[in-house]
């Protein structure tokens, strides 16, 4: 279990003491338990797990916690169902870099649950048609927030835009659930080392909070998500 600072343990106890016997797990994930956090700029990106009820407080603990970045406020099977309609990002995170604050008994019992499902058949259970939509939905989603912002802020949307992708194709291929970006990039076979070389200097930019992320870059990244997504949909017929 990670050892949370002075602002993580007023937050845990809150949400301890508020949600009670409703709370199964609180889970961080981003630059504090990866060790690139900058308490003056950095946020904590946060789930909040719940047994059944799901009890009104989310918009109390944002107005109360402001650097708490609230991704998930859900309970288990909410989790498993989103899942299910393809949200990658909870799969691999709860089960690869997410890093316990508080868990009690039924923790385990879910994560177990989340293992058992078979990521790749549930995105084989829609259309291609569907499928493609659904993906070149999130990938215009992406490349429209990409595009509203600029510098630093520009590049710590990039990243894991394109990290997720490659995990995704990790997984489809190599039938291995992988978070760590360098185990990705070598077992990867369609990117060339160019586009290698750009992605892990785009890890070094946010590890260093740098600035320097142009429109050419910005274009870069447009091509790497169409290209990773064509090759994981190629990889799912």
């Amino acid at each position: 279990m990670l050892k949370p600072d002075k602002y993580l343990i007023e937050f845990i106890n809150y949400c301890k003491k508020k949600f009670k016997e409703d709370l199964v797990a609180i889970v961080i994930y981003g630059s504090y338990p990866w060790g690139y956090f900058d308490k003056n700029k950095s946020d904590y990106d946060v789930i909040i797990i719940f047994r059944d009820n799901i009890p009104k407080g989310k918009n109390p603990i944002k107005k109360k916690f402001k650097k708490i970045s609230l991704q998930y406020y859900d309970n288990c099977e909410g989790l498993i169902k989103k899942v299910k309609l393809g949200h990658w990002s909870i799969y691999i995170t709860l089960l690869t870099s997410g890093m316990i604050l508080y868990e009690d008994q039924d923790y385990s019992k879910f994560l177990k649950t989340l293992k058992n499902i078979n990521f790749r058949d549930e995105l084989v259970k829609v259309s291609l048609t569907e499928l493609k939509k659904n993906t070149e939905e999130k990938i215009n989603y992406e490349i429209k927030i990409l595009k509203s912002r600029n510098g630093f802020e520009a590049i710590k949307w990039a990243l894991p835009s394109i990290r997720k992708k490659l995990q995704l194709l990790t997984y489809i291929k190599n039938k291995k659930l992988l978070w760590d970006l360098n185990m990705n990039l070598i077992l990867n076979k369609t990117l060339n080392k160019e586009e290698k070389a750009f992605i892990l200097n785009l890890d070094k930019k946010v590890k260093k909070r740098l600035e320097n992320f142009n429109n050419q870059d910005k274009n870069k990244v447009i091509e790497l998500l169409f290209k990773l997504n064509n090759e994981i949909i190629n990889n799912l017929r």
